[in-house]
């Protein structure tokens, strides 16, 4: 592979996240979605990624290979680019440092769901057990995700309350 077929994937991919993104934040324009949406559209990018660049590497993974990979192959091409605070054997923190889409709407529950809807889903194909939990108190700042190989209940909860909570906040400013 050439530099230049490097430069046109990388151009591919941005351009499916950002037609994704268009398409979720054009449903919640037209009051026929909800962060809900958001958030399920962006998983499903997040697993369409993960299915394309992704899939043929590991069906093995600890989570410190899975995240270098992720950084290597999709996160580096989206020209996002994050923290890794804490990497243990089955969780991770993480910090989002740059992130493309905050210049494509001013509404940051919109653009911040849909990247949690991303990183849940990439999480997702790799560890089909695991759950993704996004910091309530940096949920619009800048968002810090809790990534667990091994989800208990209370994890899955508490990601719904956050979305929730988040959702109804984005509700009262009326997008």
């Amino acid at each position: 592979m050439s530099w230049e077929d490097n430069i046109v994937d990388h151009e591919q991919i941005t351009d499916w996240r950002d037609s994704a993104f268009h398409a979720a934040y054009d449903s919640i324009q037209r009051e026929h979605g909800n962060i809900d949406t958001v958030m399920r559209m962006g998983e499903a990018f997040g697993r369409g990624i993960f299915a394309q660049k992704m899939k043929e590497k590991s069906e093995d993974w600890t989570i410190k290979e899975w995240l270098s990979e992720i950084e290597k192959d999709v996160l580096k091409p989206l020209g996002s680019e994050f923290t890794f605070t804490k990497v243990s054997h089955d969780v991770a923190t993480i910090f989002m440092n740059r992130n493309p889409l905050n210049h494509k709407t001013e509404e940051r529950s919109v653009e911040s769901i849909f990247n949690l809807g991303v990183m849940r889903g990439l999480f997702l194909s790799a560890f089909p057990k695991g759950e993704l939990v996004l910091n309530e108190k940096t949920a619009l700042h800048q968002p810090e995700f809790t990534l667990k190989t091994y989800a208990a209940a209370w994890d899955k909860f508490e990601r719904e309350r956050i979305v929730e909570k988040i959702s109804k906040a984005q509700k009262k400013t009326d997008i």
